[in-house]
């Protein structure tokens, strides 16, 4: 039996929180899962963005909202049928978040 390594350096929260991305605008509205300071996974079945896209990505918090630029470090895409077995979506890594943000994503 083989063991599967966690190459992640901050273990990820199964929360929820809504928020919009896009290429050059944060357009699309979607839900963020499995959050750390560091990035998220986007569940959203449409629009998909390719791995090492740059995106934005824009979060509100009881403070205000952070636009974030962010790379995206894998995407999943499923048939709609099995959509209700598996998430679809975009893990993405944040680039430089404020210390602001990363300390409210830390608080959830």
């Amino acid at each position: 039996m083989g063991y599967q390594i966690n190459r992640r350096a901050e273990e990820r929260k199964f929360k929820r929180i809504f928020l919009r991305f896009g290429l050059e605008a944060p357009e699309h509205r979607a839900a963020g899962i499995q959050i750390s300071t560091r990035g998220l996974f986007i569940s959203a079945i449409h629009p998909l963005y390719s791995l090492d896209c740059k995106l934005l990505v824009e979060i509100s918090t009881p403070d205000g909202a952070y636009t974030v630029p962010a790379i995206v470090r894998h995407a999943k895409k499923i048939p709609r049928l099995t959509i209700g077995n598996d998430r679809c979506g975009m893990g993405v890594k944040f680039i430089l978040p404020p210390q602001e943000l990363q300390d409210y994503l830390a608080s959830l």
